[in-house]
């Protein structure tokens, strides 16, 4: 039997944006992705994994600066490197809203991108 890979899109933690001048008017809101299941969904299960069995799920804290570009990435957990290393090839890919202050101006803000590996038969 052929295992195949089955990543699922679960939902983003946004931990918002890095600056919110407290002043009433709104609230600051983080980065939004604008196509995450079409990045994710190209990922590919690492061969060395699936022969091992290893699933898991990869979290990755993404930079996003004000147009919406990743500057910068931070991966917090992992089951094994092959997988972390699928992950880090494809954030490359990925677009962005960017984050906004109170005001509605962007600004650089963080979001934890989660994707999960499971092997099925």
């Amino acid at each position: 039997m052929k295992k195949h890979l089955l990543v699922l899109t679960l939902a983003l933690f946004v931990f918002g944006a890095q600056a919110n001048n407290g002043n009433g008017k709104g609230e600051a809101e983080g980065p939004k992705p604008t196509n995450y299941k079409e990045v994710i969904s190209q990922i590919e299960y690492p061969k060395v994994c699936q022969e091992k069995g290893i699933e898991g799920k990869v979290i990755v804290t993404l930079k996003v600066d004000e147009t919406g570009k990743v500057i910068n990435h931070e991966f917090g957990s992992y089951p094994c490197t092959d997988l972390r290393d699928a992950v880090k090839d494809a954030i490359k890919d990925l677009k962005f809203v960017p984050a906004k202050d109170a005001n509605g101006n962007a600004i650089v803000g963080k979001i934890a991108v989660p994707v999960n590996f499971k092997l099925t038969i």
